[in-house]
């Protein structure tokens, strides 16, 4: 037979076999011969007939985990197995070892898991599968919940979990709760956050509190399962198609329905239960269950008792949990109406189930209880599910708000607030898994605290846009309801949502900028000799301006580079914003070297400034009034054009000593955005206020030093990078010696036309004696 693919009814490609693995477990002989039983052995060669003899997946692909009954036969029964199956005991060692690190390797589309042998329920209300080395003193086993975690976790799979794609688990194995002194459970050592998105499907036999029937010794046929369970599961997958993977849904359904028939027709009273399939990323069950409350699960049990008094009320708490989450409550056999610990025990065993249970309390008729009452229930919810705080309708809700966005990657997204980071899944993932992952990580009751899931929201939020967003303001509001529902301070929520919005205005202006205006006491003083004092501001796209504080009076031009470190310093080391610096300098100052002011950074001193941050220069003068004349704000625009042709025609490449050739190629030219001034000229001073007065926004030149220039054009610049990315250019350049030995000496002189400084009073300095001079 020759495999094919098809399509299930979700139009879902069928899994080829040879990407097919299975893990068959069968234990019929324990340690303690009074817990022997006869038919999984038989179970397990009737499941891996179907998956070799019908489906064609390799034998080598197996693994069975056995202790088999040799029944008195001579082979043990071993022979009817295809020869390339791995043999393995069915015991604790081996089952730690198999799925913590054997596993880790495993490619495939698809992992089958199929187990038969005893099962219980425990004191905590754990379904625990027994192994093969259970003694009459201990009973050794691996809990349900664990196996399923460890089937989900990296773990399973190469590459971190994700060489594995699906996995199908079906168990058949009893789900009641016989007097056990001690079990001994196997420590699969799985935490929460080691868990990856793989799809899980799980059949079980049974519901709670039943037994999984098994057909007497006499009755087993060789080649066919001898419990019910599997003989009817595997009547429906091998329905002849050799899909090793058929529609799980649909079989499970159809398994349901036979059970109904045996059911009505008085031949058994076993009920199979599906606990999850999310594949398609929900969560659904099937099946009754009536699991015995647990400690924490009895503790809230006896709170409800008096808010529930009686039958009327339970039966429509139930009637409205389940319609909130998928909650299965058992009713007893006598009566239609659940019982207190029923209604519990289904909300815990469920998402969201305990908080949709208290959350609805309010509005069922006839309830009251005082405010004392209603925190003692909370407090009791909160210590069963602490990974978990939103009712089923706030989860749902959520999940499509996030789903309507129009973001690539959450994760990326979360990422910019650092306490989000450590809850981050490992792998990508959609905003269902997200949400359940940050709700996980619990919340404080508090009143300053902020869960993690409400940072999250708020973050998400404040980057969806503006405030008049639909779906910002659905999360806003989606945010508030949950807040006040957990008793949150409503001015901790509202502090952090505006420190969401204004960390995202931040981070879609990109830049703030520190802006230092240089003022001199002797206009006509060389560069570098005369006294300066200066005014500093920081413009902040989130907060807008604000003045920094800066020591008044003038200072040498050493004086100045330490007092303008001094101011810079904390800026730059805690910025979580990019960061640039713009001087305003004077007209016959424009050639200071503020690009090498030394700072401390990162623990190393006499690092230049330029090579931190961007550092650009604009001249002062050309802002002492408001207007803006046309001609700067056309050649601005220019800048941002994109240069399609060889010549670079948005740069204007000149020599700087000749001033009046300078001119002319500026009005001839008013396309021209940039310009690079060349030449050996010592004094380039007249040539950058040439070029300002006639508005040319940005401006390189290559910097006099010790009455020598370097030589060399900018050509590489104009080329590559457009002129509104330059300032960050220039600073790596500065940074990255190794690149252009030269790159020291280079300065922007920058100015847009679209920004002006804070007009803020400054007293004009006018020039003082000499011996007044902080020299």
């Amino acid at each position: 037979m020759t495999w094919l693919p098809r399509a299930d009814n979700a139009g879902n490609t069928a899994v080829h076999p040879t990407r097919t693995h299975a893990i068959v477990v069968a234990v019929e002989r324990y340690e303690d011969p009074k817990w022997n039983v006869s038919g999984p052995y038989s179970d397990a060669r009737a499941f891996i007939s179907w998956l070799v003899n019908a489906c064609q997946v390799p034998e080598k692909n197996i693994t069975l985990l056995s202790s088999a009954l040799s029944h008195d036969r001579a082979d043990d029964g071993r022979a009817a197995l295809p020869g390339g199956i791995d043999l393995l005991p069915a015991d604790s060692t081996t089952v730690s070892r198999l799925l913590q690190e054997e596993l880790t390797t495993l490619e495939a589309d698809l992992l089958w898991v199929f187990w038969s042998g005893h099962g219980l329920i425990d004191t905590n209300g754990e379904h625990v599968l027994l192994l093969a080395d259970s003694t009459p003193l201990t009973k050794r086993g691996v809990g349900v919940d664990s196996l399923q975690r460890a089937l989900q976790s990296k773990r399973v799979g190469s590459h971190q979990g994700a060489g594995v794609a699906k996995v199908a688990v079906a168990i058949n194995a009893c789900q009641n709760q016989p007097w056990i002194d001690h079990i001994a459970k196997t420590e699969l050592l799985v935490s929460h956050t080691y868990v990856t998105d793989r799809g899980l499907f799980v059949l079980h036999a049974c519901s709670t509190g039943q037994k999984a029937r098994v057909a007497p010794r006499d009755m087993q046929r060789d080649g066919t399962a001898a419990s019910l369970f599997p003989r009817m599961l595997l009547r429906y997958l091998d329905d002849g198609s050799a899909d090793v993977l058929p529609d799980l849904l649909q079989v499970s359904e159809s398994v349901d329905a036979e059970f109904v028939r045996l059911r009505q027709a008085g031949l058994t009273s076993q009920t199979p239960s599906t606990l999850r399939r999310n594949w398609s990323g929900k969560t659904a069950v099937t099946g009754t269950f009536a699991h015995p409350p647990t400690e924490r699960e009895q503790r809230l049990a006896d709170l409800l008792c008096d808010v529930l008094p009686n039958a009327r009320i339970r039966d429509a708490c139930a009637q409205r949990l389940t319609a909130g989450v998928t909650a299965v409550v058992r009713v007893s056999d006598d009566s239609e109406t659940p019982t207190v610990e029923q209604l519990v025990t289904a909300a815990a065993r469920v998402h969201h189930g305990v908080p949709t249970l208290l959350d609805l309390l309010p509005s069922l008729p006839e309830v009251c209880f005082d405010a004392e009452h209603l925190s003692e229930l909370r407090a009791a919810a909160e210590d069963l599910r602490p990974d978990e705080f939103l009712t089923g309708g706030e989860h749902v809700e959520l999940v499509v708000l996030l789903a309507s966005l129009d973001i690539e990657d959450l994760r990326i997204l979360a990422g910019y607030d650092r306490r989000l980071r450590p809850h981050l899944p490992s792998m990508p993932t959609d905003a269902a898994h997200l949400v359940r992952a940050f709700e996980a990580a619990g919340y404080r009751t508090d009143a300053a605290s902020m869960p993690i899931l409400l940072r999250f929201v708020a973050l998400v939020a404040a980057e969806a846009g503006s405030p008049t967003s639909t779906t910002a303001n659905g999360l806003r509001a989606w945010c508030d309801r949950v807040a006040g529902r957990l008793r949150l301070a409503p001015q901790t929520v509202s502090a952090h949502w505006s420190e969401a919005v204004l960390d995202a205005a931040r981070r879609r202006c990109e830049t703030a900028w520190i802006l230092i205006e240089v003022t001199i006491d002797d206009p006509e003083a060389d560069p570098g000799k005369a006294a300066y004092a200066c005014s500093a501001w920081l413009l902040d796209p989130a907060t807008g301006p604000q003045r920094l504080d800066y020591p008044s009076g003038y200072f040498t031009w050493r004086q100045t580079h330490q007092l303008v470190a001094e101011l810079l310093e904390p800026y730059i080391a805690v910025r979580s914003v990019d960061l640039a610096v713009e001087f305003f300098l004077p007209e016959s100052h424009l050639e200071l070297q503020v690009e090498r002011i030394p700072l401390r950074h990162r623990g190393a001193d006499n690092v230049h400034l330029g090579t931190i941050v961007p550092v650009v220069v604009r001249c002062a003068h050309r802002h002492a009034g408001r207007r803006i004349p046309q001609q700067w704000t056309a050649r601005w625009q220019e800048c941002g054009k994109v240069s399609t042709v060889s010549d670079e025609q948005h740069w204007l490449v000149h020599d700087a000593a000749d001033l009046f050739s300078l001119r002319d190629a500026l009005v001839d030219r008013p396309d021209v955005g940039c310009v690079e001034l060349i030449g050996g000229h010592l004094e380039f001073t007249p040539a950058l206020v040439c070029c300002v007065q006639s508005g040319v926004p940005v401006l390189t030149w290559h910097r006099r030093l010790d009455d020598r220039r370097p030589g060399g054009d900018l050509s590489h610049l104009r080329r590559s990078v457009p002129p509104s990315r330059l300032p960050e250019e220039v600073r790596q350049l500065r940074a990255d010696t190794s690149t252009w030995s030269e790159a020291h000496h280079l300065v922007l002189l920058w100015d847009d036309p679209q920004r002006l400084p804070p007009r803020l009073r400054l007293r004009t300095p006018g020039r003082i004696a000499s011996h007044d001079r902080h020299r």
